[in-house]
């Protein structure tokens, strides 16, 4: 048992992976797509101030959640202790804004016509990062990997 316990413990394969995700790869997309949205958006700013809020309150949101996945990351890939429990409250607040940004244009009050432009993109975005998310997780959850890295509590839920 030791001797398969040793065998997975450590940051490689998915895990590593997950780690880089984490890490490089999500926050730059996040980065990149903040500046992509924000310079897109700039000719509208000033004939929608609703459009300008909802770039801005997404920005706030978007920039949040780049830092937490960054210490997500970091914090799976040193091992520390709780790590996973970290990387899954952090999916669950990505779960959390891609619910959020689904209704943000209506509370902050976009035009009808705009929501209607908006509306599908959004879902399809929301929906494609929930799965996103889901494969993550369920990947804490069940790897032997995670499991002998950070111990039999991946995180998540008290049993």
């Amino acid at each position: 048992m030791a001797e398969t316990y040793e065998k997975y413990k450590g940051v490689k394969g998915w895990l590593l992976l997950l780690c880089l995700s984490l890490t490089v790869l999500d926050p730059s997309a996040i980065l990149l797509n903040l500046f992509y949205v924000t310079n897109a958006a700039k000719p509208y700013f000033e004939s929608n101030p609703a459009f300008f809020r909802l770039i801005l309150i997404t920005g706030i949101f978007r920039i949040a959640l780049m830092v937490f996945s960054i210490y997500a990351g970091i914090s799976l890939w040193r091992m520390v202790p709780g790590a996973p429990a970290v990387a899954v409250m952090y999916f669950r607040a990505v779960v959390f804004y891609a619910v959020l940004v689904m209704f943000l244009p209506r509370l902050v009050g976009i035009s009808e016509e705009m929501y209607r432009d908006m509306a599908g993109a959004n879902a399809l975005n929301s929906l494609i990062t929930v799965a996103y998310v889901t494969v993550w997780y369920l990947y804490l959850r069940r790897s032997r990997r995670v499991k002998a890295t950070y111990g039999e509590d991946t995180g998540g839920e008290n049993k």
